[in-house]
């Protein structure tokens, strides 16, 4: 049955997209930059949202904030075959032969033989049936084979560490957060293709987001349902709030502390005696804060569910009925 919630008409509340009650901040960014200049009317209200955004920064990093958990999902396409291709020794240009390309593959990844690394496809151009490759292709020209597959994945802006990750069809989970040396031992070549079991961590992209490598290699069309950890963006705007769960309260605090002392002695309003109580202040609601996001989300004492195949994920949603003492 539908959750129904009473209100006090006297206190109306904000109202979500979904007709529920959204979560309300005490304060919003304006509000906290006036505070922290209360304690030190000297200070340039852009300072003070500095040390605001700086508290934030530093709150996010101390703690798996449930307010910063998000869920999303991984849609990996069948692997592409059909065709040939022509690679030439010191190109990034790849001539397709009988193929099909368009614009779908852009940012999928490419490669003509077991020998040569995956290249991600930057450009496709559909009429002369080529594609751009991210990287020059180093080996003797040839003629021959590839294969075209979605190895590597980014979760989205702002996604700083991977929670949990399944696979959808094969009803298994996958482990998550392994490296690339771990795979370069098990499959340097990367031969293995199928149903994949374990992601690794690679370099960022080149604009910075988090990317992943999928392995094995997924050769059919799979779904990978995550959890991640998010870094929030700075707040700019005057309205903007910390995210929710994330009390703006305690950043004021932190922020009051570096106002306190900011221009040494100079400052008629220097206090480091303030400083240090609103740092203890802080401290100590930031460990309630934490304890409060513990309850909503438990992650201070969590069981590793590991798997026993080995080499990544587990054995599949039925593998313990089939598998009884």
């Amino acid at each position: 049955m539908p959750v129904v919630i009473t209100q006090n008409p006297n206190f109306p509340m904000q109202v979500g997209p979904n007709g529920s009650q959204a979560y309300v901040q005490s304060l919003n960014f304006r509000q906290c930059i006036n505070e922290v200049c209360l304690w030190n009317p000297d200070l340039d209200p852009m300072i003070a949202g500095r040390f605001i955004n700086n508290a934030l920064r530093e709150v996010v990093d101390s703690y798996q904030w449930y307010a910063l958990k998000v869920r999303g999902v991984i849609n990996v396409p069948r692997i592409t075959v059909s065709g040939t291709c022509t690679l030439t020794q010191g190109s990034n240009i790849v001539q397709g032969i009988g193929t099909a390309w368009t614009n779908t593959l852009i940012g999928l990844q490419f490669r003509g033989g077991f020998q040569g690394p995956w290249r991600t496809v930057n450009n496709v151009n559909a009429l002369a049936q080529t594609l751009t490759i991210d990287t020059p292709y180093g080996g003797p020209t040839r003629t021959g084979g590839y294969q075209m597959a979605q190895v590597y994945a980014t979760l989205g802006a702002n996604v700083k560490y991977l929670l949990n990750a399944k696979n959808q069809n094969m009803g298994w989970p996958i482990e998550v957060n392994g490296n690339e040396e771990t795979l370069d031992n098990w499959d340097t070549w990367r031969i293995s293709f199928g149903w994949t079991t374990y992601f690794a961590t690679m370099p960022p992209t080149p604009d910075g987001q988090f990317q992943i490598e999928m392995w094995p290699t997924p050769y059919s069309a799979q779904v990978f349902p995550f959890q991640a950890y998010i870094q929030p963006p700075d707040m700019v705007l005057d309205t903007d709030s910390p995210p929710s769960f994330i009390r703006a309260d305690v950043l004021v605090r932190r922020a009051i502390a570096d106002a306190k002392i900011f221009g040494g002695r100079t400052s008629k309003y220097y206090d480091p005696t303030v400083s240090a109580q609103k740092m203890g202040e802080f401290r100590t609601t930031l460990e309630q804060m934490q304890n409060a996001s513990n309850m909503l989300d438990q992650t201070d004492v969590t069981w590793s569910y590991g798997g026993e195949s080995g080499q990544g994920g587990g054995q599949g949603s039925t593998w313990q009925q089939n598998h009884d003492c």
